[in-house]
C-alpha cells in the first residue's frame, strides 16, 4: 500500500480494469475491541461490467462499499490494502491512500464513482427538493450554470422513469411515492454520468414490482451509460438477475468468486452452496426453505481459521480451525477459500 497521502497507484494497473481492490482491511474501533469488518479482500471490476457482492448481513459488503467512496464512520478506519482507481483521462490513483476529505477524493466520489443507497428517505434531505439537491451535486462537478444545470436534471429524471420531471423537480421526497423516491435517487447518483455505481440493496425495502422495475431501469441506464456496477445484497435472485460476476463474502472475506454460470450451477464453497440451498422453493402445498445452521457470530467473538468453519457440514477437524484457508482457483475465473480444495500441507 502507498504511503498515507501518497495517492500513487501501481503503474501496472491495466486500462481494462477500472478499480482493482487488493488485500483490503478496514476495522472498526470501539471500547469493545476491534472488529475487523473487512479482512484481506481482493477484487477487479472492468470498464462496463457489473459485479455482484453478495453475503448475509453483516458480512462486510457495505463497508467495503464506504471504503472505497472513503464515506466510513468515524470510528472506520482503512489499515491495509490498495483501492486502485482509474481515473478519468487515464490516471490511476490509491483512494485507500489519499485524504478522504481531500479535494481529489471529493472530484472523484460523485462524479466518477457514485452510489445507491439502500433508503432513499436518508439519502435526500426532507427540507429540500429533490431538484435542489441534483442541481447542487450537477454544479459542483460541472461549470454550468443553474439553469443549465436543472435542464440536465429534468433530463436525468425523464431517463429514470419520472412520469412528470418537469414537475417532480420541485417536489420534496415526503411528496413521491416509493418508486418515484427510489428512481429520484438513481436520477441523484447518475446526474454526473459516473464511470462506476455502487448499487448498495437498492432493491430492499420496496415490493417486487418496484424491485423489478428497479433492475430493469439499472440494466438500461448501465447499458446506455456504458458505466460499471457493482450491486450490493444479500438476496440471491438480484445477482442473476443482473451481474456478470459476483463474489461471496463472508465475515469480511472472501469465500468464493466466479461467473454467475460458476457461483450458481457449480458453487464449491460450503457457504455458498447454503445460501442457495436456502432460497425458497415452492412445492406442493407448501414453501420449503433449508437455512444455514447457526447464526453469523458477534464480530467481537470471531472463530479462528476459516471464520465458517462452526456453520459448515464439512468441517474437517483439525485442518479448519487452524488458521484461515488460502484461494484455491478451480477454474478459469472461478476461485474459492475452503480446504476441501488446494493444499492443506503448509497448515501450522
Amino acid at each position: 500500500m502507498s504511503a498515507p497521502g501518497s495517492g500513487d497507484a501501481s503503474a501496472d494497473l491495466s486500462t481494462d480494469t477500472l478499480l482493482r481492490v487488493r488485500n483490503l482491511e478496514t476495522h472498526f474501533f470501539s471500547r469493545e475491541g476491534v472488529v475487523k469488518a473487512v479482512d484481506g479482500v481482493s477484487f477487479d471490476i472492468g470498464h462496463g461490467e457489473i459485479l455482484g457482492i453478495a453475503g448475509e448481513s453483516g458480512c462486510g459488503k457495505s463497508v467495503t462499499s464506504q471504503s472505497i467512496l472513503r464515506i466510513l464512520p468515524r470510528n472506520g478506519r482503512i489499515v491495509g490494502g490498495e483501492i486502485l482507481f482509474n481515473q478519468e483521462g487515464g490516471d490511476a490513483v490509491d483512494l485507500a491512500a489519499i485524504d478522504a476529505n481531500g479535494r481529489l477524493m471529493r472530484d472523484i466520489r460523485g462524479k466518477e464513482i457514485a452510489m445507491v443507497f439502500q433508503e432513499p428517505m436518508t439519502a435526500f434531505s426532507p427540507v429540500h427538493t429533490i431538484g435542489n439537491q441534483i442541481i447542487e451535486t450537477i454544479r459542483i462537478h460541472q461549470s454550468v450554470s443553474a439553469e443549465e444545470a436543472r435542464e440536465q436534471a429534468v433530463e436525468m429524471l425523464r431517463r429514470v422513469g419520472m412520469p412528470n420531471p418537469a414537475r417532480n423537480i420541485d417536489e420534496f421526497t415526503f411528496n413521491l411515492s416509493g418508486g418515484m423516491r427510489q428512481r429520484a435517487m438513481v436520477a441523484l447518483s447518475l446526474a454526473c454520468r459516473p464511470r462506476l455505481l455502487i448499487a448498495d440493496e437498492p432493491t430492499t425495502a420496496v415490493d417486487v414490482t418496484i424491485q423489478a422495475q428497479m433492475l430493469e431501469l439499472l440494466r438500461e441506464i448501465q447499458a446506455d451509460l456504458g458505466m460499471a456496477i457493482i450491486m450490493i445484497t444479500h438476496d440471491l435472485g438480484v445477482i442473476a438477475e443482473l451481474t456478470d460476476r459476483v463474489m461471496i463474502m463472508y465475515l469480511g472475506k472472501e469465500a468464493e468468486h466466479g461467473s454467475v454460470e460458476d457461483i450458481f450451477h457449480r458453487p464449491r464453497h460450503p457457504y455458498t452452496q447454503g445460501l442457495l440451498a436456502s432460497i425458497p422453493k415452492m412445492e406442493p402445498g407448501r414453501v420449503r426453505i433449508e437455512p444455514i445452521e447457526g447464526s453469523v457470530p458477534s464480530p467481537y467473538a470471531m472463530p479462528a481459521g476459516c471464520k465458517f468453519h462452526p456453520r459448515c457440514a464439512d468441517f474437517i477437524a483439525g485442518v479448519c480451525e487452524r488458521q484461515s484457508p488460502p484461494q484455491t482457483e478451480v477454474a478459469d475465473g472461478h476461485g474459492v477459500s475452503c480446504y476441501l480444495y488446494g493444499d492443506r500441507e503448509e497448515i501450522a
